[in-house]
C-alpha cells in the first residue's frame, strides 16, 4: 500500500517540463553588441516577429495580444497574453501567453511559453 502511494506521489513531486523555444525563427540572435541599443517600442516590435504564426490572431479564438515590457538589468523582458474581446474587454481567459527575454540590442535570450490551457506537466 506504502508504495503504491509512493509511485503515485513521484509524478506529482517532479513538477512541470521547462520548455524553451529556439532557433533563428523563435529565438534570433546575431545582433553585434556594438549595436545601437533598442527602445521599448523596438522591444515589442522585434518580439512580434518572435511569435508563433496566428498566435496574437486574429482567430475565432484570439482577437490580439497584450505586451507588457519591463527593461532590467541591461535586458528587455516582454510578457505577451492572447485576448479576446468581450464586450468590449479583453478576456485571456484559458489563452495562452509566452515570455521572452532580449538583451539591450534585440538579440533573443530566452523564449518561455506559458503551459498550455488543460496541458498535464
Amino acid at each position: 500500500m506504502l508504495a503504491a502511494a509512493g509511485a503515485l506521489a513521484l509524478p506529482a513531486a517532479a513538477g512541470p517540463v521547462d520548455l524553451y523555444l529556439t532557433g533563428a525563427k523563435y529565438c534570433p540572435q546575431g545582433i553585434a553588441a556594438s549595436a545601437p541599443r533598442i527602445s521599448e517600442a523596438q522591444a515589442i516590435a522585434r518580439t512580434r516577429t518572435m511569435l508563433p504564426a496566428d498566435f496574437c490572431g486574429p482567430t475565432v479564438f484570439v482577437s490580439g495580444c497584450t505586451y507588457d515590457v519591463e527593461n532590467e538589468y541591461d535586458s528587455w523582458r516582454v510578457y505577451v497574453h492572447q485576448y479576446k474581446d468581450a464586450g468590449g474587454r479583453r478576456d485571456k481567459g484559458g489563452l495562452l501567453h509566452t515570455y521572452l527575454i532580449l538583451d539591450a540590442v534585440g538579440n533573443c535570450l530566452a523564449h518561455i511559453p506559458g503551459t498550455e490551457f488543460g496541458a498535464l506537466n
